[in-house]
């Protein structure tokens, strides 16, 4: 019986390590595109982030080069009170608009995101779990412009 799963652990090893899985973005940096240059306006801390995405598709160098500009923009909305007035509930909407230039076209990209948040007592894991879930939300926006910008 121990033979029987030894045997069947190795197998399924060899198969596993054979079968030539990737993910589908493990490979990034295949892109047939760079961007020349990045210019935000809005919410300062969602600039960095996305700043911090784009970097590397700014160091590579192909036939196509974009010019983008970016507006974000964050709002964090009461959802619902308690019989006190004590909000409970926040509905968080990170909206970034792209603007892409391909020195032939320019084409307008709105990406919007949000969230319902429960509002917690302790304040400080309270912002640390929303700035987890704006960080989500802008690697779904980024990841759809590189989507784009790949298509184009």
């Amino acid at each position: 019986m121990m033979i029987r799963k030894l045997i069947i652990f190795i197998l399924s090893t060899f198969l596993l390590y054979s079968c030539d899985y990737k993910p589908i973005y493990s490979n990034k940096s295949d892109t047939n595109f760079f961007i020349a240059d990045i210019n935000f306006e809005g919410n300062a801390e969602i600039n960095n982030v996305i700043n911090k995405k784009l970097k590397r598709y700014q160091k590579a160098a192909s036939k196509k080069k974009f010019n983008i500009d970016v507006k974000s923009d964050y709002e964090k909305i009461s959802q619902s009170k308690d019989l006190t007035g004590k909000t409970t509930d926040y509905k968080v909407i990170v909206t970034i608009n792209f603007e892409i230039d391909n020195n032939k076209k320019i084409i307008k990209l709105v990406s919007q995101e949000d969230f319902l948040m429960k509002n917690l007592n302790n304040e400080f894991e309270e912002k640390k779990y929303e700035k987890a879930k704006i960080e989500n939300s802008i690697d779904i926006i980024v990841n759809t412009l590189i989507i784009q910008l790949s298509q184009i």
